[in-house]
């Protein structure tokens, strides 16, 4: 099967067809990627300060011993940590309601999710930083880069911090499978930057 890039705007997410959660579920594999395209103003902020669609990324981990989907975020304030895939359509951070926006699944082409070691290099990352504080500050110096850089002006470049925000939580858990996404030039790494990786392609949009 050909493999389909993920759109990298707002058109062409929306023109997307969708797929419901419980007729995906079964596709979805350890290793994969949940990009979410936020439509609360917090998420506009984000898209608007990295002219990205996606306001955020999130790490799948399929537990076959107990058949569940399961996520390792970076979130706001929350930090590091695991949630069943299935709230995000029906009790999003407990507020009883689904995500506010967009859902799409991807996948890297070098992962293979049927290697054993695959699950415990996952599962290690998430015992090993679960509970790490998600850094505002980080994020908001990222995103004062992005709007500096509108004006053609640049600060000295971050340095790579692990998982103080969620795309660089899943720059490094890949990492640790030998699997290498590269910064952007500006030394950090945004959910566009992965999105837009020529070895990640598109597998559905869900809701």
């Amino acid at each position: 099967m050909e493999r389909q890039a993920l759109p990298l705007n707002l058109t062409d997410i929306h023109d997307l067809a969708c797929t419901s959660y419980a007729e995906a579920r079964d596709a979805i594999r350890t290793g994969d990627l949940l990009f979410c395209s936020g439509a609360k103003p917090l998420s506009r902020i984000i898209q608007t300060a990295t002219r990205s669609p996606y306001s955020h990324v999130a790490l799948v981990v399929r537990m076959l011993s107990i058949d569940r989907v399961l996520l390792l975020e970076a979130e706001w304030p929350y930090g590091v940590r695991v949630v069943p895939l299935s709230c995000y359509f029906k009790d999003w951070n407990g507020g009883g309601k689904p995500y506010s926006g967009n859902l799409l699944v991807a996948r890297h082409a070098a992962l293979d999710a049927d290697d054993a070691d695959t699950l415990a290099l996952f599962l290690s990352e998430l015992v090993d930083i679960l509970g790490r504080p998600y850094s505002l500050r980080r994020a908001l110096r990222i995103g004062l880069r992005e709007v500096v850089a509108l004006a053609g002006l640049r600060f000295r470049e971050l340095r790579l911090k692990k998982a103080t925000v969620c795309s660089e939580y899943i720059h490094h858990a890949y990492a640790r499978l030998g699997i290498h996404i590269p910064c952007n030039p500006k030394g950090y790494i945004l959910p566009m930057d992965i999105a837009s990786h020529q070895d990640v392609s598109l597998i559905c949009r869900i809701l």
